[in-house]
């Protein structure tokens, strides 16, 4: 991963000197950006979204740390703070605000390299913890019949259809008994089904019958052997194959998501 770095410093001569001095690309800093200034600091932030943000406290406007209390409830970065004032107060308030390290001015560069793997290290964790929740809330959401939308159904006898799937989704069902019940070929059915839903009947009543589970295990703490009955399906065993193959993860690893 290369990362894109932000020097906020107003003395030209230092911020120049960090830019240079540095072996950016061995540190995975692809992209070096500079602020001279709190105002500006916030701005390149908001258009540039920089992964690390290298600080120091006295700068105009805005110092350091206020950069970050403007900043850090809305942008995702790694701070790390200089300053020539080695006072307990700024180490609080650096820390208070998230910052990774709080070092002293002049920078010693070996601190500073160990400070931006702390910084990447930091980023990581936050990247790897924002998609498992995309995830996690991805999995509580999950509606496999999103792409259906029964307001724009036309057909009756797919209407139908579906009717008698919300009443008997729990029974062995098969387009071959609907002909049957409806009477229409069961090539027909077949034929206009796919047409208006976009995809096959023993598709949809799986994803359908799964739904239901899915309603079943954020509701109720029924067993799995139960809710496979209750949803039309041979057993939990089989239930689990489907789960997993439409869900992405077992029965299991759900209810554990949801506890």
């Amino acid at each position: 991963m290369s990362y894109k770095l932000l020097i906020v410093e107003d003395e030209a001569i230092i911020r120049r000197g960090l830019v240079y001095s540095m072996d950016w690309h061995a540190l995975d800093c692809g992209e070096i950006l500079e602020a001279a200034d709190g105002r500006e600091a916030v701005e390149i932030i908001k258009t540039e979204k920089p992964d690390i943000v290298i600080a120091d406290i006295n700068i105009p406007f805005l110092d350091g740390l206020e950069v970050l209390e403007a900043t850090r409830d809305h942008f995702d970065y790694s701070a790390i703070i200089l300053t020539g004032y080695p006072e307990f107060e700024y180490a609080q308030r650096a820390v208070k605000v998230g910052a990774v390290r709080f070092l002293l001015k002049p920078v010693d560069f070996d601190e500073l390299a160990e400070a931006i793997e702390d910084a990447k290290e930091s980023r990581r964790r936050r990247l790897a913890y924002s998609e498992y929740r995309k995830e996690e809330d991805g999995l509580r959401g999950i509606d496999l019949l999103s792409s259906v939308d029964r307001t724009q159904i036309k057909s009756g006898v797919i209407c139908q259809i579906l009717e008698y799937v919300d009443r008997h989704y729990a029974e062995k069902l098969t387009l071959h008994d609907l002909a049957g019940e409806l009477h229409y070929s069961e090539s027909f059915l077949i034929r206009r089904f796919k047409e208006e839903m976009k995809l096959g009947f023993s598709e949809y009543l799986t994803r359908y019958r799964i739904q239901k589970a899915i309603v079943l295990l954020r509701e109720t703490n029924k067993r799995t052997e139960i809710i496979a009955e209750e949803c039309g399906f041979l057993n939990a065993k089989y239930l689990n194959t489907v789960f997993r193959k439409h869900v992405g993860c077992s029965l299991r690893e759900y209810v554990r998501l949801l506890r």
